[in-house]
């Protein structure tokens, strides 16, 4: 994501991540199983970051090829 130059891009994986590992993690943390609560909160939170994090480059690259395309 080396293309994105707004701190705002940069900063929205990283609360969403959070976001959901800790709704994905309260549930399973009330089984009592720590060590699959820390799996299931550690599984949510990175694939959560890399797909929010693809999805912000697809939307800036798209941005950018269309303002290029009307020049």
């Amino acid at each position: 994501m080396s293309d994105v130059d707004s701190p705002v891009l940069r900063l929205i994986p990283y609360l969403g991540a959070f976001t959901v590992a800790v709704f994905v993690g309260l549930p399973v943390m009330g089984n009592g199983d720590l060590l699959t609560a820390v799996v299931v909160i550690a599984v949510a939170y990175f694939v959560t970051y890399y797909l929010v994090r693809y999805v912000i480059g697809l939307i800036v690259r798209n941005r950018r090829s269309s303002t290029d395309e009307q020049d």
